[in-house]
């Protein structure tokens, strides 16, 4: 299987090809709260990622699962889902998931520490209020990464006012991918980031393999050359749809699954009234005895099937699902 972590720059970024620029980018998978989704990157041994605010029990459960068994796992806060009513962020129901994480991992997981997006003031406000407990509950064991929102201040001022609040270094640091939520030339003032600050930022939410992601790696390793990079992105999706690998793939999965299921259906499974209810959704028009003599006729054996196949599609469809995005994962398929 193809190094899933090896990003290859194929193009120019500057007016220059470079001759080779091979960086090792821990790549997270985020977008996998479904359980059929998870299981399939989780089955291609990907790194993987979720916002603790939007998490559901089951979600959280798989989380802490993968973590207990050595999985490499990031949790963002998810704090951009409240970025246009951050008031509302969730924050205690955010650090007892960071709590459940946290004990349950047997190696470093990853979190993102307290912030309100796009807003430097507001972002420390939150720091200052939820760090303490939030450090608490992840412990010395963890890996934490401050987002950096733009603002009023360079890049290196709001850090170190952070450091303030903290008293103690973080892990490194977490920027948005959004260039107008952080502008690529602040990059350069990464070169007056105080040392204690590791050298490891975080692009959140950015394709695995994009021109937006080279040139913030350029831009960055132009002042911190050693520095560890890795990202997020909902990668599965740009792939999904008409026409699409995943899409496509899981269609074909479920068509040969039927193919085979065919061979050995028994059609005395099917109850009569679920043959009645494919009927009634056909011809909505139709009394209960119309519905009865057509399932005596080949209509209703053309109804009997129709509602096998939906049923072999409903019961197969996370199991189809979960190989595609396994393929896809492990790059079998693209």
């Amino acid at each position: 299987m193809p190094n899933s972590n090896l990003l290859p720059v194929e193009s120019d970024l500057f007016g220059f090809v470079p001759q080779s620029l091979e960086v090792c980018v821990t790549r997270y998978a985020s977008g996998v709260l479904a359980p059929a989704i998870w299981a399939g990157f989780e089955r291609a041994g990907r790194a993987l990622c979720i916002p603790a605010s939007e998490a559901s029990p089951g979600a959280i459960h798989r989380a802490s699962q993968y973590a207990n068994e050595g999985g490499e796992l990031f949790i963002d806060s998810g704090a951009f889902v409240y970025k246009d009513d951050p008031v509302s962020m969730p924050w205690e129901r955010v650090i007892s998931i960071y709590r459940t994480i946290a004990e349950a991992a047997t190696k470093p997981v990853t979190f993102v520490l307290p912030d309100v997006v796009g807003s430097q003031e507001e972002s420390l406000t939150a720091l200052r209020a939820w760090y303490p407990t939030m450090k608490k509950v992840i412990g010395p064991g963890h890996k934490t990464l401050l987002p950096v929102q733009d603002g009023d201040r360079l890049p290196s001022v709001y850090v170190k006012e952070a450091l303030l609040i903290t008293g103690e270094p973080f892990s490194g640091l977490a920027l948005p991918s959004n260039a107008k939520a952080f502008p690529l030339a602040k990059l350069a003032d990464f070169a007056n980031m105080p040392q204690s600050i590791p050298q490891r930022v975080h692009f959140l939410g950015i394709s695995r393999r994009s021109k937006a992601l080279q040139e913030r790696i350029l831009r960055l390793t132009a002042v911190w050359p050693q520095a560890e990079v890795s990202c997020d992105a909902c990668e599965h999706r740009a792939e999904v749809g008409q026409g699409k690998p995943i899409t496509e793939n899981r269609r074909q999965q479920l068509v040969d699954w039927w193919d085979e299921h065919l061979d050995e259906w028994d059609d005395t499974e099917c109850e009569n009234h679920e043959v009645d209810d494919c009927l009634r959704a056909k011809f909505p028009g139709m009394d209960d005895e119309q519905i009865e003599q057509m399932r005596m006729s080949q209509i209703g054996d053309w109804a009997l099937v129709d509602s096998e196949y939906t049923r072999h599609n409903k019961t197969r469809g996370p199991a189809a699902t979960e190989e595609s995005i396994y393929r896809f994962a492990s790059e079998s398929i693209s």
